[in-house]
């Protein structure tokens, strides 16, 4: 059985104990028509949308400055991901009327976001966050801002399809299912976390992390 990394210095990474908590539903957002509507052109044509294909064990996790996303990476090439495992991940300010509700309900900062399909018959692989990158461009562009990642750092996502049969999420050893357009999850920091859609419908949402100072 796969050793995950143990990135989170508070959570017992014990498979047998039930869910205490490590994820959960702290909100609902309303997802404006005008927001479904971008969502529809992105799903018609995520290339052409300005998504990239993001593949699992390929680039550009092989390209990465980060000895633990490499180390994963290798491991699912060798457990058989290859160039048909992916999602499609888009980073720019599409949808800047969610970033700024999420922002002024949960007192995020010093934020960077993106939104992620994941098609019928994809996941998610099980990973912990590093929060590279924004350890990366806090100290490029905020150095003098003073934080403690794991006091302050932060992640929530907005689901942006209603859930179907055959989809999941989960974080730790809690999983969800049923949600609607609009719920707001958050888990605990650096917990494993993962998603899976083996139903026939899209699954979709969006990200937002940054720091609650």
């Amino acid at each position: 059985m796969y050793n995950f990394e143990k990135m989170s210095k508070t959570w017992h990474y014990n498979r047998t104990l039930p869910p205490q908590g490590e994820l959960r539903k702290c909100g609902q957002i309303d997802i404006s028509s005008t927001n479904l509507a971008i969502l529809d052109k992105m799903l018609e044509n995520p290339i052409g949308s300005n998504g990239y294909k993001r593949i699992h064990g390929g680039d550009p996790a092989l390209n990465v400055m980060n000895k633990s996303i490499n180390s994963r990476s290798s491991h699912m090439r060798e457990i058989g991901f290859n160039e048909n495992h992916y999602f499609y991940e888009f980073n720019d300010e599409r949808f800047l009327s969610i970033v700024n509700k999420l922002k002024n309900d949960h007192g995020i900062s010093y934020e960077h976001y993106c939104s992620i399909i994941v098609p019928p018959g994809q996941c998610m692989p099980a990973h912990g966050d590093t929060y590279g990158y924004l350890q990366r461009y806090m100290k490029r562009d905020y150095s003098y801002v003073e934080y403690d990642l794991a006091k302050n750092a932060c992640r929530y996502l907005v689901f942006l399809s209603d859930w179907s049969w055959g989809q999941s999420f989960g974080a730790g050893n809690a999983i969800t299912h049923q949600w609607s357009v609009g719920d707001v999850y958050q888990w605990d920091h650096r917990l494993i976390h993962w998603c899976s859609n083996s139903g026939f419908d899209p699954f979709i949402f969006f990200e937002i992390t940054g720091l609650q100072l």
